[in-house]
This record gives C-alpha cells, structure tokens and sequence, in this order.
C-alpha cells in the first residue's frame, strides 16, 4: 500500500516573500485553501510525502521555516520529472516550460489538483518504461533529493545498478560508442539523464524545455558527446549519423559534391562543420555555399536537437533559402525578419521555440531582439553560420558596422548558457581578398577565441565567357544590349546600378518587344517575389535588377548576363556574373557595356551613402544631448535623427543612425542595449479565463475583434504566471514579447490591454511617465498649449474644404500677420505632422518648403476635434502638475520633473469632471492619448515611457560621460578604411574592364592577382606612381583633371585642405576667389564626404550666390542643384520663416542670431558640417553672430571664410574685415593668402600695390603678383581745375575701341551728368545705380508675367513649363519695346538656372524681391556702363575710367574704396583726379601727366527720377493709361507734368513734387533747358 501523499501548492509575494495563499489535496479527497501556515500544517499532519511542483526550491524555500510539519519519507517535484519522463513532442498538456498550464490566475488549491494529476501521470510514465530504463534513471538520479522522493514513493530499487553497461545496450546505435560514458556517469549525472530521455523519445524535433536548459546548460555538452561529434574509430552509430554522402542524397537528393578545379572544396567544408570545427569558407557565386552550411544544420538537428542561426544581411535572401529547403521537402528552416506578418513571425518563433525548426535565418539587427534572446537561450544552438562573413572586414566590398555586434552576442550567449566550449561558427562569403580573409578570422579570435579553419580554391568557372564593349553614348549602350538579347535568346539578366533605371529599362526592352521585369531593393515585396518567381519559372526570359538580385537564387540555365552598368568593384562583378552559367554543361556569355563615366556614378552614389565622420559626430553630439542628465536613454532612430538635424525623411535614415551607433558602441562611446520599449502588461484582477471571458463579452468598449484579440492575451498571461516588473528582462507580459508570441501588431496589444484596464480586468498601473516643466516654470506648458492652439486654429481656417497648395513660408507670414506673433515654420510643420499622423489631412512636401494639404474629413469636423483636443490638453497638464506637486519622490531633471501617471486614470478623472456636460460626452481613451501625443509634440511636456512609445526603441547607455569629448579621427579609422577600399574597388573594377578591352587574358590575370595576392602587392604591380594616388580619390582621374586641373599651387592648397576645422582665405583682386570657391564647393561635395544638405555657402549679393550655383551647376552637376547658397539676409528669412524682400532687411540676421542662440530653429535647418563664406570682409556685428551661432550649434562644423580685407568698402554700415581676423585669433584658423592676379596687367598691378600699401592694418604679407606679363595702358591724368565729367568722356571716345568698358564715380549725380555727355557723343551707355527703394516686384512687366503665369493655371504653388513658356512669350510680345525686357528675360533665365529642379511660384516672389535692377544688366561689350565705385565691386572691364573730382582720401576707408576702384581694370586704366592723391605712385610703365585746362560744367544732364520726385496722388485713376506705356518710351515736358501718348491721344502722365519742380527751376536760372524725356 502506497504512504500517504499531499500536493500542495503556495503563492509568494515577489518582493516580500510573505506567504499569499495555500492550498492542498489529500488522498482521500480532503482540500485545503487559506493563508494560515498554521492550519496548513495540521492538514499535512500524517503525510510521508509532499508533491507539488516546483516545489524544492520555490514553495518548501519559504515554507519550510514556518511549518511544524516534515514529511517522514521525502518530498517530490513534478518538475524535475516531467522532462524525464515525457521527453517528446507533445509534452504534457498540464506543462508549459516550467509552469503548469493554469486558467486561472494564482489559485493554489487549483495547482494543487493539477499537480496531483500530473504526479500520477508521471508514476505510469515511469512504469511503462523498459526496465533498463528505469535502472539507468535510478543509477544516476537516486541520489540527488529532486528525483530521490520519486523513487522512495514506487519503493523502485533495481535488483543491481550498473548504470553504463545499461546505457550501451538500451542505446545501442544511437549513440557513440566511444563516447565518455563513465566520465558523463560521474561529472555530469543529471545531464545525461536528462540528455538520455531526449535521445530514447525518437523524436529529433523534441527540444529540452527552457527551464532545464537555464538550470542545467550542460545538457547541450553531453548531446554533443553522446550524438553530436563523430568518434574518429568511426563507430555504427557515427557512421550512420555523420555520413555525409549518405545523408546529402537522403536530405538533397544528390549523389556528389560539387568540386572546384578538382578540389573537393564542399565536402571538406562539410566534414570540418560535422566535426564541430569553425571555419571560413570562401567559394565562388554558384558554388554550392547554402548546401554547405544547410546540410550539417539539418544534421546537428537530427542528432543533437540542436539549433543552427544563420546571420545573413539580406531579408529576400533568407526568404529564397527557405524557400529552397521547402522545396526538397525539408520544412526545418524558419526566417525572423521584417518582411514577415505579426502572423508569420509569431509561428516562425513558436516553430523555433518547440524544435519544428533546426535552422534559423536571422539579421544582425535582430540579435538586438531581447524575444530572439530568450528563444536562442532556449534551445540548444550548437552553430553560427555567418553569410556574407567579408562584412565583418573594412577591406571587404560590403563592410558593416552592426557585423561586429555578432561576436559580442555569441559570446554573452555562451555566458548566460554556461558553456565551457565556444559554440562553432561557419563563415561564407563568395569572394574575398587575402587582408579580407585574415581580419576575419582576427575578429573571431579576438572576440571568442575561435580559429577558423579556411577552405579557398584558385580555381575559376570555366563555362563564363568575359566581354568589356566600350560604349560612348546611352543610344549605343541601349542599341547593343537589345541586339545582344535577340541574338543569344535566352535567360538574361541586366544588371544596372540605379533602382529607378530598373523599371526604365525594362519598359524599354518590352515596348521593343522583348519582355522584361525589373527588380530592385525598394520595390514592393510582393512585385519583387512575383517578378523574380516568373523569372525562375521562365514566364519572361529577361529581368532587369540591381545588384539586389540573385543571391540565393538558383537558376542553372541563365545563358546571358549584361553589365548596362558595371558593379562598383571586382568582388560584385564576380558574384553577379557568377549567376549565369549555374549549369555547367552550358557556356554562359558576361558582357560589360562600360563606359568610364559610369565609374563616377558609382563614386557618387557612395557620396551620398558614405556615413562621414561628422554625421557620426552629429549623432553623438545628439546623443549626448539626450543623456545630459541620465546616461541612459530609450530611443528612436527617427529621434537621434531630428537631433542631430538629419533629414528623417530618407529611405535609408533609420539605417545610417544605427551605423553611427554601431560606430559609437565599436568605439567605447556607449553601450547599445536591446531593443525593447519598456512597455508592460501586468496586474490580473480575475481569477479566472471564464470570468475574463464573460466580462470581455458583456463589455461595451471591446470592437468585435478585440474581443477575441483581449481573449488571447489574458489566457496568454494567466498561463505564463508571470507578474511582471520593470526590471524583469525576461517577462512574458512585456508588450513587444506577447506581440511577438500572439502575432499581433504592437499596437493592438496595447489598445486591447488599454481597454481591459479601463474594464478593470488589468489593474490600473502608472503605466505612462513624462517630464513635464517645474512648477515654477508651469506656465510655459500652458503658454505652449495656447500658442500653438492660436496657430492651429489659423491652419484649420486656412486648409479649407479641397486640396491646396502652400509655401510654408507664405503660410508663416500669413499667421504672424494675423497676430499670431510667435508663429514659425517649424510649428506649422509639428502641426501639420500631427494632424497627418492622426488622419485628419494628407500631406505631400514639394521642395522642402511647399506643400500640398488635402482635408480627410470637413471643416466643422476638424474644427470640433481641436476643440475637444485643446480642452483636454489643459486639463491634462493641471492633472499632472497636481501629481508632480504632491509626489514626494518625482525625479527632477535641470528644469523638469518626471512624473508618472495612469492613461486610465486620467480618462476617468476626465469624464467625471464633464460628467455633466453633454458636449464632452463620448470621450475615449484614443482621445486622452491623442491629446498627450499632441502635447509631446509642441513640446509642453515630454514623453518618457509608457503606451504611446511604440517604436521598437534603441536602448543606449552612454559610457563616456564628459561632454567635451568628441569622436575623433582614430575613432573612424575602421569606417574610413572601408571607404578608402571602395574607392580603390571602383578605380580597379574600371582597370579591369579597360584591360579586358586590350588583352582579355591579362585581365583574368588581374581578377586573379587581385583576390590570391596581397593588396598592397598588387596595388604596386599594377598602380604604379601617379596611379597609386589617384586611385585613392573618390573620382576618376579625367573628371579629377577637370574640376581641379590648372590651378595655381595655392589655390590647390586651398582645395585640398581636408584637415583645417577653420580656413580664411585672404584673396587679392583677380586672384580667382570665385573659381577657388567654386572648385572647393566641388570637393567637398567630391571628395571630401559633405553631403549636399549639409553644406551651406553664404554670399552678400542674390547674383553671386546665383553665379556661384551655375558655375557649380555646370563643374559638377548632380548634387549641386540641391546646395544651399544664399545670402545672409535669405537665409536668415528661412530660419525665421518669412518671405525674403530687400525691405526690413535690417534686423532680419539678428533676429536669426538670436533664434538660433535660444533653440528655437528646427535642428535640421541649422545641422551643417560645412559654412562657406563669401565676401567674408563685408560681415558685420550680426552676420559674425550668425556664424558663432552656427558654430557653437554644430561642434564639428568646418569654417571657410574667403574675403579681401583691402576691398572693405562698406564701413559706412558696419562691415568690418576684423571678423575675418577674428576667426584666426580666437579660433585658430588657417590663413591662406591668394595673391596671384590673374584679371590685370602687370602694371596695372604695379600700380595697385603700390597705392594699398598706404593703407594700414592689412592682413596680407605679400604683394600682388601680376600672372599676365604684358603691360597695359595706365595713365593718371593729374587735372588743376574740376567738372572732369568731360575729359574723362572725351578720353573714352578716342581710345574705347573693344572689350567692356565702365566709368567709375564717386557719387551718383557725377554718374549721371557722364551719361548725358555720353548720350550726347553718340556713346550707348547704362548707369549701374539703385533705383532709391523702388522694388523690382513693383516694376510693371514683371507684374505682367506673374498674372500671365495666373491666367494659365491660376494660384497653382508650382509653375507648369507651359505656363511658364507662355507667359515669357506673351511678356516679349507686350513689352517689346521696353528698355527693361532684356534685365526682366535675364532675371528669369537666372531663375530657371537657380531653380532647375522645380519652379514653385513662391521661390519665384521671393527671388523677385530679393533682387535688384542692376542684377541682371547684361555685359554688353559695345555698351559703356557708368557706375559708383561701390556698386562696381566685384565686376571687372576691359578699361576702366576712374573720376577722382575732388575726392576727399581722409582715412582707409577712402583708400580702400579708390582700391576698389582701380583694381576693376583688367586692361587698360585712366584715373582723372585734382588731388595730390597719386603723386608719390611713381612706377615705370605707368604715365603721368598734368592736364591744366579747364572745363566747364556739362552742358547736358541727366535726371533719373524716382517716385520721390512725384506727386504720387496725381496717379489716381491713370493706372490704365499708365500700364500702356513702356520703359523707353518718349515723355514731353509741360510745366510741373511729364506727358505721354497713349494710341496718339497725349495725356498727363506724371506731375513733379514741389522739391523736383524747384530743382528743375534752379537747373532753369543756370541755364539749362530741358530737352527730352523718357520712361
């Protein structure tokens, strides 16, 4: 008769440990349930045993010390028993892991029952086991307490026990023979109990449960002893289970493996991988590399139950090699990537989990996964295989950062599981060179201490066939293609480098009658896998991809594979032609249609995905911004993004910021933890699944499929037993993880476990933490709140009922002229992001400062929407400052505190207090989380945790705390070096294919030396001398010639300098400051790693900075188009939001300063790495403020400052060149000076120098030099009496004969009176002054064009080519005769060369009322223009005449101007002067005379009127009249009125002020007449 037995069960507090519940079951059928220990005890009273599970070491660890009672024979533990004895798939319906399966919620008399259930299940278990059986478990387990009661209950003892002889016969063949079992009996008894159980359930798909493997890790050492590594006697067992002919043709149906050159390459891999070896396998595209790593997977698993993970970078690629496997009928293999379905990764993960699968195919990324964690350490992986293994090296053609996180994964792996062995890694890649080969296997010797053995051949495929055909031109690249594809008539594939030219090509070939798909890396997965799947059956022959296609892919009768463009190195170019000729029985053609320029696509392409160094020091400084005050912090790319000032719209962002990471992390700047939001689903409240069921049905708030969805998750955490805590990595109640398990979306969980809060099935936690401002910064909060709510409203009102196009900026004027005055471009787009986010609009950016804004719903409903919005953010943030106020604890932080609080219960408190108010009534949990999202967003509180962080958050502690330490150059170097190597790879891929052209078997050599020698080597043999550098440069040596070509040795110095933070270019006259700017844009952008968007130029003028882009336009095209180079004040405009003008201009750069300084620009908008600075002499007081604003936001920023401190001419507002000085002293700049003049002749020059050295404090040591070796003709005419206006005239008449030609003057009325002689010799002439406040926008044929534009397409925000080509035309035929069409068409033209990437009607009115008249003077070479010296500078004539009447010369700023005025010339220079000026300028070559005559004043001037000059009120009711007449047109005087003709009728057309009238009245008494007039 059986002793008497109690199961007994207990529930523990987790943090207290204090005794919860009991409860107990007799043998007789008696119950126990209540918190009393010391009933508990008299119910156990009589009792030989106690069963329960888990007993041991959970519920007797507590209770033991508060019980009376001891049981007189032993205790047992249905755990430890349960794996022994139901070892095979399904296990036991009553176990899950290491937990009974439970509807209920912490019943302990509940488990009590289950427990006696399972105890009883376990007895027959035991007795219907072979008697060996029996006595091997009792040989080895009797003594340990976890088995000893078991067995003391059957009162089993085997007549004799001899463990090992019993185990050699009850497992005869299916172990090893030699296996150490004596050693195993003795060290390890447990383990090989257990290890025995799994091998005799003939099951190879049962896996050890978790629990066992956590408790008892060398489990998986003595699988591997047992049946996992093969004796070298070759045992029956061994022999059959390690055969690897036998088993390639049971699991592939292959008869052999493949060999290279006759080496058995594969098959030697394999063995080494069956015998527990690592190694690195390099083998050629098509060389049988999945097989290799498959086949010793599908057998580790058959005989050790084992795991293999296999890191590949490509989520298609595992897809196809799943697929593959499925074909051979082999379902072993799953994927975990991103292109699954909630659905899809939940069953791949529970396949993995309960041992359907043996092989996993994962991502580097997902190593992060703390689900793909604890699933790895849950089986028994006994193998890494790393594909594409040449990413772990910077000298491979594919390097990547997050690869190095691999080793350190396996390695905490190995820790956390106990290992005492390393787990074996299998590395693969398909070509690689020697340093490639060798870093890899350093990384993991450094990193796991493991050697790889490699297994590499010489030998090349010998069915491909290599042809390089030079084409010069598209038409011809096209042409040979298409004739190529109807000549071979087979399976081809065209590869091309850009993913746009896919879908491009592949139209073409099928409109010309050969069908084609294309395919590419961004294409929609499912035309992707449709494409490539009618490619491999062979519905269409021709498929056009990047280099995306065909890894993986196995098609053995591709006969054709075309290069339209040629890969970006060797490595690639092998591998893609590697994928024709699969068949060997087949010769497959590779053909090459090679042009050189396709190399620099190539070169800029990697331009623009290079991660330089200044991006990863932009995300640290970002980093650290975020860690300011806690080292740790969750985040999303898209947050380190928007930090750092980052463009967080491109396709590739949430990638570069992991780079950069990774970057940091490699170089011990910080620690990336898992990914994981800290979100939890914890507190059940029912006791029961029937009672969370009843109450999910009968609830209002469930939808109908979250019923069934809420359902799912209570049963899931009911059964899991699990409270969670925040600090339990491992809880099953995390969101992320039940997502993952249930296969749900994230958000879903999350809405379901809202609701089953607000049903108070969930208790309600403060699941939500956010910091909100001080107390006694409150206000700011609410200040926010009814800013942005004015601003939101004007929005509301503006977006109206249809879809509309805006300017941002247009928008932004618009608001603060309404009297919202703190209204910014940055607000309006947080406003419009949300409103998109939550479905009230759809948004599409035009340009970066357009717009186009469809309504999703009508007005009044968007209106009553913010209403209720706005309203329940203020009661919000009364909410939460009344929590942080009587929260004794709230964590604080420089101004704000961390305050936590319920989602739940905020709704509540909210509907009670408009409980009684209908108008609210409805408000749902969405609303409260859409108000707290909107009040994140503005920036009235900050987010820190909880429901709404649904991001799949980067986890980063920051390790370097000191705020001043930077990432430096030696930190980049690994980074820097794989850059390097690609552009050494594309230089040598193009050597190839122009050896391939001359001599086909020196080009195989080349292939060949370049992957069996050392690099270093083989760049000597075959890059000799100059060679050697340029294939250093991200360019190709023809375009190198021509963007740097010519340049004097300083202006080189100049370009080249990569290293200075700081440069200042002090530029003489002539010197080619412009092209020096020009060719130093270009390599930045080039060669120097600046990205297009990070690279900002400003000028002082709206022509330079559109010069500056047309030339840059036409160096380098490209990117180019998209650099910002505008003015000071346009730029400054941007930053504040406003439409630029040339009015109010005067404050604008201060109040831009001063934005900056306080944070209130958008990060991206001021994120630079480069500031160029034009005319950097003419910076005053709040430009240089600027530019410290710039820098001190942007740590790495460089600095280029380029000016001429001698041609400071504008002191007289307060420019000044001492900032340029400034950036020396205190900044420590590098000062260049150009002082090569390559304008002017040589004594021109000569007389230049000698003049500026009269003027103090210059910057430049050396002279001028003159590059041109001819003298011009230099006179200075020394005059005794004045009016020199008619000398100069006269002068100009007898020598101006070609070339350009200007007079300069002191002032304005000098210009004119020179103009009238002019005219008056018959000369055509034009005078370069400001039109006195009259702005261009006013000017009567560009308000002609612009309503042109709007008749043909209305207030569209861009402008159509058709629109604008009419509206030019119809301008030309209006206006014909105007003398302003020509500046007008010339304004344009520079629009369309400025603006080429689109035309926006806004850029277009801005541009207008940035510019001015004199802008867009053409150079007239038969026209003399006459200007002031100021309005001269920077432009440059053939002959310059300089009239010095009287010219007062009293300090620098005098001298610098006549500087100015000099230094125009480029030819020839005539200086009239009355002073003693130039007297002591005597050089050679340079005449001198005196001209004693004197001149009378002109007898005719000119008069430019402007509206000044007036009565603006005579214009009332002429504005029709008026628009018919056109600039040129002849007036008549008649007293104080100018007429006009309109159609032969005269009328008044103007009437002078009473100032003008008196002018001309005095102008009258000295005797002058008035002769003619013009508009």
């Amino acid at each position: 008769m059986a002793e008497p037995i109690v199961f007994i069960d207990s529930e523990i507090g987790v943090s207290d440990h204090r005794i919860l519940d009991l409860g107990a079951v007799r043998e007789d059928g008696a119950k126990f349930h209540s918190p009393s220990v010391r009933d508990f005890s008299a119910f156990l009273t009589g009792a030989a045993f106690l069963c329960g599970h888990n007993i041991l070491h959970h519920d007797l660890k507590y209770l033991r010390p508060l019980l009376d009672f001891k049981p007189s024979l032993g205790v047992v533990d249905t755990l430890y028993l349960s794996p022994l004895l139901f070892p095979e798939r399904p296990y036991h319906a009553l176990v899950k892991d290491d937990k009974l399966q439970a509807d209920e919620r912490n019943n302990p008399l509940n488990d009590a029952e289950k427990a006696r259930k399972l105890f009883y299940d376990e007895v027959n278990a035991f007795n219907g086991l072979p008697a060996r059986r029996k006595e091997i478990y009792y040989g080895l387990l009797n003594r340990f307490e976890e088995f000893r009661g078991f067995f003391a209950f059957l009162k089993y003892r085997p007549l004799f026990s001899a463990p090992e002889r019993a185990i050699r016969r009850e497992f005869e063949g299916e172990i090893c023979e030699n296996a150490d079992l004596r050693g195993l009996i003795s060290g390890r008894p447990v383990e090989l109990a257990y290890a025995l159980a799994l091998t005799g359930c003939g099951d190879c798909y049962s896996v050890t449960p978790p629990w066992l493997v956590r408790n008892y890790p060398q489990i998986e050492y003595v699988m591997k002893m047992l049946r996992g590594k093969p004796c070298k006697s070759g045992c029956p067992y061994c022999r059959s289970a390690f055969g690897i002919h036998r088993k390639l043709k049971e699991l592939f149906g292959f008869e052999r493996f493949r060999t290279y050159g006759g080496e058995p390459l594969q098959e030697r891999a394999v063995e080494a991988a069956v015998a527990g070896k690592s190694l690195l396998a390099v083998f050629p595209t098509g060389g049988g590399k999945s097989i290799t790593f498959q086949l010793p997977a599908l057998m580790a698993g058959q005989t050790e139950h084992g795991l293999t993970v296999i890191i590949s970078p490509l989520q298609s690629l595992m897809k196809d090699q799943v697929d593959n496997l499925n074909e051979y009928g082999l379902v072993d293999a799953v994927t975990v990537n991103g292109l699954l379905s909630p659905i899809e990764r939940a069953e791949a993960l529970e396949r993995v989990a309960n041992g359907l699968a043996t092989i996993l195919y994962i991502s580097p990324e997902q190593l992060r996964s703390r689900t793909i964690e604890k699933l790895l350490l849950s089986r028994n992986v006994v193998r890494f295989v790393i594909d594409e293994a040449h990413c772990f090296s910077a000298w491979g053609q594919d390097f990547r950062v997050d690869y190095l996180y691999i080793g350190d994964f396996i390695r905490e792996l190995q820790e956390k599981k106990g290992l005492n062995s390393p787990i074996p890694v299998s590395c693969f890649t398909a070509t690689a060179k020697q340093k490639v080969i060798s870093d890899i296997r350093d990384y993991f010797q450094a990193r796991l201490g493991v050697e790889l053995e490699l297994f590499t051949s010489a030998a090349a495929r010998e069915n491909l066939r290599y042809v390089v055909l030079h084409q010069e031109t598209e038409e011809g690249k096209y042409n040979t293609l298409r004739a190529l594809v109807e000549q071979k008539n087979c399976p081809t594939i065209v590869y091309v480098s850009r993913t746009r030219r896919t879908r491009q090509l592949a139209e073409k070939l099928t409109g010309d009658g050969f069908p084609a798909r294309p395919y590419n890396g961004k294409m929609d997965p499912s035309e992707k896998v449709a494409n490539q799947d009618a490619f491999i059956r062979g519905d269409v022959r021709i498929i056009v991809a990047t280099s995306a296609f065909g890894m993986g892919v196995d098609k053995k009768d591709v006969g054709l594979v075309v290069h339209y463009d040629i890969s970006d190195s060797l490595e690639n170019y092998i591998q893609e032609a590697g994928r024709a000729g699969r068949d060997p029985s087949i010769t497959a053609e590779c053909y090459v249609l090679f042009h050189d320029g396709d190399l620099d696509k190539h070169f800029i392409l990697l331009n623009q995905t290079k991660l330089s160094i200044s991006e990863i020091q932009q995300v640290w400084k970002a980093l650290k911004d975020m860690t300011r005050h806690r080292a740790t912090v969750c985040c999303s790319p898209l947050e380190i993004a928007r930090q750092a000032g980052w463009d967080d719209s491109g396709s590739e962002m949430e990638t570069r910021v992991k780079t950069a990471v990774a970057a940091l992390e490699n170089a011990g700047y910080l620690k990336r933890g898992r990914n994981m939001p800290r979100v939890y689903a914890d507190s059940i409240t029912v006791k029961n699944m029937e009672e969370a069921s009843l109450h999910i049905d009968q609830s209002k708030h469930f939808t109908g499929s979250q019923r069934l969805q809420a359902k799912r998750i209570i049963k899931a955490l009911i059964s899991s037993r699990s409270i969670a805590s925040a600090g339990n990595d491992l809880a099953e109640s995390r969101v992320d993880y039940l997502a993952d398990v249930l296969g749900m979306e994230k958000r879903d969980v999350i809405d379901c476990v809202s609701v089953m809060r607000q049903e108070g099935l969930l208790a309600d936690s403060m699941d939500m933490s956010a910091y909100i401002f001080k107390q006694d910064t409150r206000n700011r909060s609410a200040q926010a709140l009814d800013r942005f709510a004015k601003l939101e409203r004007f929005l509301l009102g503006q977006i109206g009922y249809e879809e509309r196009g805006f300017a941002l900026k247009e928008l932004n004027e618009a608001a603060l002229d309404g009297g919202i005055s703190h209204a910014s471009v940055r607000d309006i787009r947080t406003i419009l992001y949300y409103l998109t986010i939550k479905g009230c609009i759809a948004k599409q950016e035009k340009g970066g400062q357009h717009v186009i804004i469809t309504p999703l719903m009508a007005q009044d409903r968007l209106l009553e929407k913010f209403g209720r919005r706005i309203e329940l953010c203020h009661f919000i943030l009364e909410q939460l400052y009344g929590l942080a106020a009587s929260a004794a604890d709230t964590v604080t932080m420089a101004d704000q505190a961390l305050v936590q609080f319920s989602l739940v219960g905020l709704h509540k408190a909210y509907c009670d207090q408009i409980r009684l108010q209908d108008s609210q009534a409805g408000t749902t949990l969405s609303d409260v989380e859409d108000a707290l999202l909107y009040l994140s967003k503005i920036g009235a509180m900050r987010l820190e945790g909880g429901f709404l962080v649904l991001y799949n958050g980067l986890e980063i502690k920051r390790l370097i705390l000191d705020n001043k330490i930077r990432y430096k150059q030696e930190d980049y170097k690994t980074l820097n070096e794989y850059y390097r190597q690609k552009i050494q790879q594309i230089h040598i891929v193009g050597e190839y294919a122009n050896l391939m052209v001359r001599d086909y078997d020196a080009a195989l050599q080349f292939v060949q030396d370049y992957f069996q020698m050392d690099f270093r080597k083989f760049i000597a043999r075959y890059f000799k001398g100059e060679r050697a550098a340029e294939i250093s440069r991200n360019i190709t040596p023809e375009r190198y010639e021509k963007l740097f070509g010519g340049l004097s040795e300083t202006q080189s110095r100049i370009i080249h300098d990569d290293e200075s933070r700081y440069i200042v270019v002090a530029a003489g006259p002539g010197s080619g400051k412009t092209r020096v700017l020009v060719h130093k844009l270009a390599s930045l952008l080039s060669l120097e790693d600046v990205k297009h968007e990070q690279l900002l130029m400003v000028t002082f003028s709206r022509a330079a900075a559109t010069e500056f882009k047309k030339r840059l336009v036409s160096l380098i095209d490209g990117a180019a188009n998209f650099v910002e180079i505008k003015t000071f004040h346009s730029y400054c405009f941007d930053l504040l939001g406003k439409i630029g003008n040339l009015e109010g201009v005067e404050d604008v750069v201060r109040d831009a300063a001063a934005l900056i300084e306080s944070g209130g620009v958008e990060p991206n908008r001021i994120a630079k790495t480069v500031l160029v600075i034009d005319e950097a002499q003419d910076m005053h007081e709040n430009e240089f403020r600027l530019v410290r604003a710039l820098m001190k936001r942007n740590e790495e920023m460089r600095v280029i400052a380029v000016g001429d401190d001698d041609q400071n001419i504008y002191e007289f507002r307060g420019s000044d060149s001492q900032y340029m000085g400034t950036l020396i002293r205190e900044f420590g700049a590098v000062q260049y000076e150009m002082t090569e003049n390559y304008r002017s002749r040589e004594n021109l020059v000569a007389l230049a120098n000698t003049f500026v050295h009269s003027i103090g404090g210059r910057m430049k040591a050396k002279d001028i030099q003159a590059i041109q070796r001819e003298n011009g003709v230099v006179q200075i005419i020394r005059h005794t009496g004045g009016n020199l206006e008619r000398p100069v005239v006269e002068q100009l008449v007898k020598t101006f004969h070609s070339g350009t030609a200007c007079v300069l003057t002191n002032t304005n009325e000098e210009a004119l009176r020179v103009v009238g002689l002019l005219t008056r010799h018959g000369v055509r002439a034009k005078l370069i002054q400001s039109m006195d406040s009259f702005r261009l926008y006013d000017l009567a044929e560009i308000r002609f064009f612009l309503k042109a534009i709007d008749r043909r397409q209305g207030h569209a925000a861009t402008i159509s080519d058709s629109a604008w080509a009419g509206a030019k035309d119809e301008l030309r035929a209006a206006y014909r005769s105007s003398t302003c069409l020509e500046n007008c068409l010339n304004l344009m033209t520079e629009f369309e060369q400025a603006k080429n990437y689109g035309r926006y009607r806004s850029d277009l009115e801005e541009y207008i009322r940035c510019s001015q008249y004199e802008d867009f003077y053409s150079s007239d070479r038969e026209t003399v223009f006459v200007s002031t010296i100021h309005k001269a500078k920077g432009r440059e004539f053939s002959s310059v005449y300089l009239l010095l009447d009287r010219v007062p010369v009293e300090n620098d700023a005098d001298r610098r101007k006549l500087y100015v005025g000099m230094t125009r010339a480029k030819e020839n220079l005539y200086i009239h002067c009355n002073t003693d000026i130039f007297d002591a300028c005597r050089i050679p070559a340079v005449e001198v005379r005196a001209d004693p005559m004197a001149y009378p004043p002109p007898a005719e001037l000119t008069l430019q009127l402007t509206h000044r000059d007036v009565v603006l009120d005579f214009f009332k009711g002429k504005k029709a009249q008026i628009l018919r007449l056109h600039s040129g047109d002849s007036l008549e005087l008649d007293g104080d009125y100018l007429i006009g003709q309109v159609s032969g009728v005269p009328f008044r057309a103007a009437k002078f002020s009473r100032t003008c009238a008196a002018r001309i009245r005095d102008l009258r008494r000295k005797g002058y007449r008035p002769n003619s007039a013009n508009v």
